[in-house]
Formats: structure tokens, C-alpha cells, sequence
């Protein structure tokens, strides 16, 4: 389950169990639409008890293609260390963002960089 809240040029996603299609077909949207927006976008993604990806839908995330990728400019990525790479590699293809990882404990300071980056 994904829940998608959007704040000035900040898109803040909650990752929630194991995404499906149904996820990928309501953020690719909401995405798209504020990366069109924005000249400088920023995206906060927090995974709460995640536990991974469908295998259609980790493909599908590997294929966002976001219109204007180079105006994504910062992930901050929080949670399970065991979820990073994971997260990483489907993000990369389609970004030069700087993605940066956040222990859980650490979501404050993960709200905190993404608005201070996003203001940049």
C-alpha cells in the first residue's frame, strides 16, 4: 500500500507491506504531475513495515519513466537498511537525484534535509 501526499515541490510517499500494480498506477500520476510543475522537485519516501515488491510491480517501478527526470532533484529514502539497495537501484535508471538513506529512527532529520534541499 503507498499513500502519496504532495507539499510544495515535495512529494512524500509511505510505503506500507509489499506494493503492487494498484501503487505504481496511483504514483506514477502524482509524480508525473508535479515533476511537469516544478522546476525542482523533491521526493520523501518512508517505508513502514515494508515488505518489498510484487515482481511485476518491482519492474514496473524500474520503468517509471518520469517525464523531466532532471527536474527530480533529491530522494531521501527512510527505513530498514535492508530495503536500501533495493530502493536504489530502482530509482537510478531514471534519476541523477541525490538519493540519500535514513535510518528509521532518523525520519525527522529526513523531513529535515529534504526541505532544506529542496529550497536549494
Amino acid at each position: 500500500m503507498v499513500i502519496i501526499y504532495k507539499k510544495e515541490a515535495t512529494v512524500y510517499m509511505v510505503a506500507q507491506n509489499k506494493l503492487d500494480a494498484r501503487d505504481y498506477e496511483i504514483l506514477r500520476p502524482v509524480l508525473t504531475e508535479h515533476i511537469e510543475a516544478y522546476q525542482q522537485v523533491s521526493w520523501y519516501i518512508e517505508m513502514q513495515n515494508f515488505k518489498g515488491w510484487t515482481a511485476s510491480t518491482y519492474r514496473k517501478g524500474i520503468e517509471l519513466n518520469l517525464p523531466n527526470e532532471t527536474h527530480l532533484k533529491c530522494v531521501a529514502l527512510v527505513g530498514n537498511v535492508k530495503w536500501q539497495e533495493q530502493f536504489i537501484e530502482m530509482l537510478l535508471p531514471f534519476s541523477k537525484a541525490h538519493i540519500k538513506f535514513f535510518k528509521s529512527e532518523d525520519l525527522d532529520t529526513a523531513k529535515e534535509w529534504i526541505k532544506k534541499n529542496t529550497k536549494k
